[in-house]
């Protein structure tokens, strides 16, 4: 892309839509500048920049070094302009605009003229992997590799040519701390992964094709799964192109055989020997176009709808349908369905591209170059069962063991009963990240050394938090499993699957999540050499066939290697079909567009919830974000989640009949007004036992004081383990007055029920006879109340467990507020 002599004043730098404007303002605050034009400009393939013009004040020199620490103090790295350059005027247009088309050209020199050449082999070596992942022209030793556009798919590259190259080990957080090629081959000079250089391996190299050959740990479970449930349609993989032009069918149909030639995962069925899963390799494969002709956009989408569903034979094959929908002479919408067995993600970029390139040789009679294959993946699935042996693995497992330990599933509320048998029936649901809030995340995750992905999860994770009740969320996410040279042009099911778990504390603020998530991250991406399959042998023996094993949930940022699909004489564009299946309870995946927005889809299981509850949730998701990134040092309690038209329906009558919400006032400071008029007034009341609300004021101050004394205040959850007697009153009054919240303990209840809602609900201590009676001995000095929130906890409340575990909810004060406030106003 060339931005040079465009007139827009929006541009696009390292994937971030840029307003100029703002550049220009922030460059006018500078004492020395009276006017100032901001120009994107292209140094060859790949670079772009931006560079600032100045109209400096008379005598005053331009001193760039001052300029770039000044700019950064007020913007994100990736705006600080790359030149700075002296005009005695800005251009202008006729309508009194920059006329950008009139800046000269600058002398550009890299990142300001701050560009140091590699000095040792192992920086010049780290200079060439950085240029060849980010396709830059050169890469300085001080360069930042995600100032540069890196992110955790091309940071795994990173690692993966290292290993080649450099003969080490890098672990994923090693890019994270130590971000530049300086920093990053002092690490590895001075003996980075050493310890770990072990899990680097053997090489993938080919086998013999003469025996059985073995499944994948991978491929392996989902023969599982197939085999439990026949004909599932749940991994199908279906993507769809509409092409507009003419159309050569026959060089399409050579493509297509080119491509199932090429790649031995295409050419793959399934089957059984002595019990053991194996793979058959076929020598040739016959993958026909199927064409279909239709009329009309409605029948277009019903034959597309049916191939979607269409199950698959892993037994006889083939695992690769493809399908040709001619609508006009010049209009057809090509199908390619695939098993997920012999396929992901990253494969269908390497699909796209090698049958662009097929196609395009055989329209001009010739024989496409591709390079050539070192393996194929039946070699990787020898290798990784060859690799999951032995001390290495064992202490894999063992870190999984630890980290999962307690794990419990993710109960979302669901609009309909869970089924005792799981079902794949789902539906999917698009929302949009605007550009400006995905920019925001990401500017933040930088300032916290996270990427983009970290900030998508922890957002996640706090809905689903706010959801729940709970602050143990697991999710799953998917990496590439390509984490060897050797393996990044295959076609075939290397996927794999990681649990990402978090302490989502209302205490804490939105940047201590991220911390959180970024470390779980980084954890999770250093053990990633345990197929999920393993994990759930491992971890999860006893199957609840009701909903998937360990993660009910997953969370993708969809930035694997693409494909363009560029037909000679043609024009290609996606073409959605709707998913009617979905592997979890629920997925969010995202995906940047190319103005800086992120496309969310929301995959959902239909036979739980209603599409409008997952509308809601995703537009719950994009006020959390919101509030996040506008207040990250705000405690998490504090965050809403709630739209304007949710809040308004939420308000008191107040607001009804006076045109707004009226202050908000706690249960205390009602309690306390009443006491303040009417102390002599009876306010409880049980059997012979009385208590004024003098009586209960000074009873509940004094148990506070107490608790206060003991570590009790706010987001801390305080145990009540009393009987139903005016005693209960004070001490939930109490407890309230310490701004904590107080979980009711019924002391008889089940030694084992009441042990999992003190662990499950986190109390800190519990109010009992004894610490009651010890309290009412106290003075009556005055207790300092901490200043609550109408978000803060209240008090937890749990579910009756009779159709398993308790489950807590928690009660903010504004809830309760508003349930005495309507209580006392009835009649």
């Amino acid at each position: 892309i060339d931005f040079l002599g465009r007139t827009d004043t929006q541009v696009k730098i390292r994937g971030y839509r840029i307003e100029t404007a703002e550049i220009e303002t922030a460059l006018l605050t500078h004492p020395d500048i009276t006017h100032a034009a901001v120009l994107a400009r292209t140094d060859g393939p790949g670079t772009k920049y931006l560079a600032a013009y100045l109209v400096t004040r008379a005598g005053r020199p331009l001193d760039p070094e001052a300029l770039r620490r000044h700019l950064a103090a007020s913007l994100p790295e990736y705006m600080v302009p790359a030149a700075y350059i002296a005009v005695d005027a800005i251009p202008l247009t006729v309508n009194g605009k920059v006329d950008r088309r009139a800046l000269p050209a600058p002398e550009f020199t890299p990142a300001g003229a701050a560009y140091t050449e590699p000095r040792t082999d192992t920086e010049r070596a780290l200079c060439a992997i950085w240029a060849e992942v980010l396709g830059a022209d050169r890469v300085g030793v001080d360069d930042d590799f995600f100032g540069l556009g890196g992110d955790s798919i091309s940071s795994l590259k990173v690692t993966s040519r290292a290993r080649t190259v450099l003969g080490t080990h890098l672990s994923p957080r090693a890019l994270f701390d130590h971000p530049t090629v300086a920093r990053l081959a002092a690490e590895i000079d001075g003996g980075e992964g050493e310890e770990d250089a072990g899990r680097a391996g053997s090489p993938v190299v080919p086998v013999a094709r003469g025996g059985q050959l073995p499944m994948s740990l991978p491929q392996e479970r989902l023969w599982f799964l197939e085999n439990f449930t026949p004909g599932s349609v749940e991994y199908n993989v279906v993507g769809a192109l509409r092409l507009t032009g003419t159309l050569d069918e026959a060089a399409l149909g050579s493509a297509v055989a080119g491509l199932v030639a090429r790649h031995e995962a295409l050419r793959t069925t399934f089957d059984a020997v002595d019990g053991r899963g194996v793979q058959v390799v076929h020598d040739t494969v016959e993958v026909p176009v199927r064409t279909v002709g239709v009329t009309g956009a409605d029948e277009v989408d019903a034959v597309l709808r049916a191939e979607a569903v269409r199950p698959f034979d892993l037994r006889t094959g083939p695992l690769l349908r493809v399908l040709l929908v001619r609508v006009a002479p010049a209009e057809h919408v090509l199908v390619m369905a695939m098993h997920h067995i012999v396929t992901d993600g990253w494969s269908m970029g390497i699909i796209t591209r090698e049958l662009s390139e097929l196609y395009a040789a055989a329209v001009r009679g010739e024989d496409a170059v591709l390079p050539a294959l070192p393996v194929q993946y039946p070699d990787f699935a020898v290798w990784q069962r060859e690799q999951h042996t032995g001390d290495a693995l064992d202490a894999q497992l063992a870190h999984w063991r630890t980290r999962l330990a307690g794990l419990e599933p993710l109960d979302l509320p669901t609009d309909r009963p869970r089924p005792q048998v799981r079902t794949a029936e789902g539906s999917t649901r698009l929302f949009t990240v605007p550009a400006a809030l995905a920019r925001r995340l990401a500017e933040l995750g930088r300032t916290r050394g996270a990427s983009l992905f970290m900030g998508l999860t922890a957002v996640t994770q706090l809905t689903l938090a706010r959801y729940t009740g709970r602050r143990d969320i697991a999710l799953g996410t998917a990496v590439s499993g390509r984490e060897r040279t050797e393996l990044e042009g295959l076609v075939g099911f290397f996927v794999n699957t990681l649990v990402l778990r978090s302490q989502v504390d209302a205490a804490r603020t939105f940047a201590d999540l991220l911390d959180e998530v970024k470390s779980a991250t980084l954890d999770a991406f250093a053990h990633q050499d345990v197929p999920f399959s393993r994990l759930i042998e491992e971890l999860a023996p006893e199957r609840d066939p009701s909903r998937t094993p360990l993660v009910q949930a997953m969370i993708t940022l969809q930035n694997t290697p693409g494909g363009s699909f560029v037909l000679p004489g043609l024009t290609a564009e996606e073409y959605e079909i709707p998913r009617a299946a979905a592997q979890f309870d629920l997925g969010l995946h995202f995906q940047e567009t190319g103005d800086g927005a992120l496309v969310g889809v929301a995959e959902y299981s239909s036979g739980l919830f209603d599409a409008a509850t997952v509308d809601r949730l995703c537009r719950h998701w994009l006020a959390l974000a919101e509030e996040a990134v506008s207040t990250p040092a705000l405690p998490l309690a504090r965050l809403t989640m709630l739209e304007p038209a949710e809040r308004a329906a939420l308000l008191p009558q107040h607001a009804a009949e006076h045109g707004g919400p009226g202050p908000f006032r706690t249960v205390m400071e009602m309690t306390g007004d009443r006491i303040a008029r009417r102390p002599g007034a009876l306010a409880v009341l049980h059997g012979t036992t009385s208590l004024t609300y003098g009586e209960l004021g000074r009873r509940s101050d004094q148990l506070a004081r107490h608790l206060l004394g003991l570590g009790a205040g706010p987001e801390r959850r305080i145990g009540i383990s009393l009987p139903r007697t005016p005693d209960l009153v004070v001490a939930a009054l109490a407890v309230l007055k310490t701004g904590a919240a107080y979980v009711p303990l019924d002391p008889e209840y089940p030694a084992d029920r009441l042990g999992h809602m003190q662990t499950d609900s986190g109390v800190h201590l519990t109010v009992d006879a004894a610490v009651l009676a010890e309290a009412l001995t106290a003075d009556d000095s005055p207790v300092p109340h901490p200043a609550v929130s109408p978000r803060n906890a209240a008090y937890v409340i749990y579910t009756s467990g009779s159709t398993g575990k308790p489950k807590g909810v928690v009660i903010p004060h504004h809830a309760l507020t508003r349930l005495v406030t309507w209580a006392t106003t009835l009649g």
